[in-house]
């Protein structure tokens, strides 16, 4: 039969473990709450930018953008991939990358040049690990990017 002190030891040990799964679902309490005041600021852009698509898929115009104009003899295309900065979205980012080589090897069979910017960290790394020349790379931008943070990136893609 146990003694006196280790079922002490067990009660205080089971009061810890109490103690540290009361401040971990409150940090996760909190975090929920931000994310859900994300989602809830963004509702109307959200409705803004769906509105203005389906106007646009309406519209009976015959301007065509050139980026979006279909292309017959292509010699370069370029990716803007965006990845997670830290590791913490299961395999979203190996199935992209997975994906991605398997067009990039179709491309290059077709002799066309393929150019990377990489937005986030993992994304960065993979690509310089397998040796793809990247174009531009930001990385770091926390949790709510800034439009400044991606102006330079996207327009090295563009010209």
């Amino acid at each position: 039969m146990a003694g006196g002190r280790e079922i002490k030891t067990k009660i205080k040990s089971v009061q810890n473990t109490r103690k540290v799964t009361r401040a971990l679902e409150m940090v996760s309490a909190s975090k929920i709450r931000k994310a859900q005041d994300r989602m809830k600021q963004s509702r109307p852009y959200a409705r803004a930018m769906k509105q203005l698509i389906g106007h646009l898929a309406q519209a009976q115009t015959d301007y065509q953008h050139p980026y979006l104009v279909h292309r017959d003899n292509v010699k370069r295309v370029g990716y803007i991939v965006i990845s997670s900065d830290r590791g913490l979205a299961g395999g979203l980012n190996n199935n992209m990358f997975r994906k991605l080589l398997v067009e990039f090897r179709a491309l290059q069979e077709q002799g066309i040049e393929v150019d990377v910017v990489t937005i986030g960290q993992k994304a960065s790394v993979f690509f310089r690990r397998i040796k793809v020349d990247m174009l531009a790379s930001v990385t770091h931008m926390g949790d709510q990017p800034r439009l400044e943070q991606l102006v330079g990136v996207v327009k090295v893609m563009l010209d």
